[in-house]
């Protein structure tokens, strides 16, 4: 079947979403029934593919909560976005990029947290990987996936990541 969105792009690897985008060119009520009969489509044909809808331009509340009804919505408020815009609204949709790994051969633990912390207000965080550094480097690791798996565990409750 075709369907009249802008772009459209599937998945690979991790995310296996089907990503439509559309402008303000198509009227709420027209973006609506398109969406509803790809949601559909999909249905019938037994995908397991979750979609989401990337909105360029002005979204309603009312249009974005009937959207809500068949895709996950992402919203890019400006009609000319920057790339860094762009980006910032469909994160989610992007691999998590991490800070290159250092493997730190005879260097203090504790030396290095401090240096990477810097200098400034001691949060519970940084308190936390002080003392696993004390440990050394294996503790500051266990410390920092239990960091993440709490702020996951408290926005996703269906679980943690895996060691």
């Amino acid at each position: 079947m075709e369907f009249d969105f802008e772009a459209a792009a599937r998945g690979t690897q991790r995310s296996h979403d089907l990503v439509v985008v559309t402008t303000g060119r198509l009227p709420g009520v027209r973006l609506q029934r398109l969406l509803a009969g790809l949601a559909r489509s999909l249905d019938l044909a037994h995908s397991r593919r979750p979609v989401t809808v990337v909105v360029v331009g002005d979204l309603s509340a009312s249009g974005r909560s009937e959207l809500e009804r068949h895709a996950r919505v992402l919203h890019v408020g400006s009609t000319d976005p920057s790339e860094m815009e762009v980006e910032r609204a469909i994160a989610v949709l992007l691999p998590l990029e991490l800070p290159p790994v250092v493997t730190l051969e005879g260097n203090d633990p504790l030396e290095e947290v401090l240096t990477t912390l810097g200098p400034g207000q001691d949060t519970d965080e940084q308190v936390t990987l002080v003392r696993a550094a004390i440990g050394g480097a294996d503790d500051v690791r266990a410390a920092l996936r239990d960091y993440v798996n709490d702020g996951v565990v408290s926005t996703a409750p269906e679980g943690a990541f895996d060691d």
